[in-house]
């Protein structure tokens, strides 16, 4: 028994599985908890103590869950707010001292790496990844050769939510802003040679924003990972998504079937990005995978 734990801006995940014939990962646990360990860092640049509390707490009983599974090796990744925050190495520090866990911080290279080695596992070498995080959004794909190319770019639901979304529900100025933003990030940050290849590359999006929103689509009353991973979102449903949850109000968006309470907040911000970056790249629709950093890492640290 093996687990990996991925800390990221908006949420923590942990997985604990099994490797079975030919490198098949048997899970015995796949968690996520949202504890926003990114809230307020656009501003601040810390983490504050309260996020680090929420955090810390998640971490303390997904350790006691790996324990009670007798998981040989517990593997945990953070991502943009621990590689950004101005005091993540305190962060590091107590995790290190009462919860006996060991964060490795990796960049955003090694981020999108983890991230396609996971989607890659299901869907093959041949697709365009797209992988929007609380604080970033991280993107790979393969050139000639085989060789794996990266983008990282240094937005994501988290972020855009805080710095463009305050009305309630929000102005149709917020929105045209945080669209700008958006396709002013793209335009700097993605090779278009490179990432938009509608004609011989699938589009995947993976990571929290794209699972809920096929969750939404499918109106599931609770997550189930056989019925979003592998489907498609076309773009026209997509944006059909974002007019009815614009509309509503966060205690409104609270009841959407198949969006967690918790997500109601960014799940616009990220609806949007996603959009965006379809349009920008020219794919009309993206397979969607939950197979993210932390598939990656089992990959990597277990399954060589």
């Amino acid at each position: 028994m093996q687990a990996v734990i991925d800390i990221g801006t908006n949420s923590v995940l942990l997985l604990v599985g099994e490797i079975g014939p030919e490198g098949a990962i048997s899970r015995v646990e796949d968690r996520i908890k949202v504890t926003r360990l990114g809230e307020g860092l656009s501003e601040s640049g810390r983490i504050s103590d309260e996020a680090a509390e929420r955090t810390l707490l998640a971490l303390r009983e997904y350790r006691d869950i790996c324990i009670s599974h007798r998981a040989e090796s517990i593997a945990l990744v953070g991502t943009f707010a621990l590689r950004t925050a101005s005091n993540s190495a305190d962060f590091l520090m107590v995790a290190r001292r009462e919860l006996g866990l060991e964060i490795e911080i990796i960049s955003e290279e090694r981020e999108a790496a983890l991230t396609f080695k996971g989607s890659s596992r299901c869907f093959g070498d041949d697709i365009v990844l797209c992988d929007i995080g609380g604080g970033s959004t991280e993107f790979a794909t393969t050139k000639e050769g085989g060789r794996v190319e990266f983008a990282s770019i240094p937005i994501g639901c988290v972020s855009l939510t805080e710095r463009f979304l305050r009305g309630d529900p929000e102005k149709d100025e917020e929105i045209h802003n945080l669209r700008r933003e958006v396709r002013k990030r793209l335009e700097e940050g993605l090779n278009p040679e490179l990432f938009a290849r509608p004609h011989d590359r699938r589009f995947v999006a993976t990571a929290g924003t794209a699972t809920t929103l096929m969750s939404m689509k499918l109106e599931l009353p609770s997550y189930e990972t056989e019925k979003v991973h592998a489907s498609t979102l076309k773009i026209d449903g997509l944006r059909d998504l974002i007019d009815a949850v614009r509309v509503k109000k966060l205690g409104e968006r609270r009841k959407i079937a198949g969006l967690p309470p918790e997500r109601a907040d960014v799940i616009l911000a990220g609806a949007e990005l996603l959009q965006e970056t379809m349009s920008f790249l020219g794919y009309t629709d993206a397979l969607i995978s939950d197979r993210g950093v932390r598939w990656g890492l089992f990959y990597e640290k277990f399954c060589s």
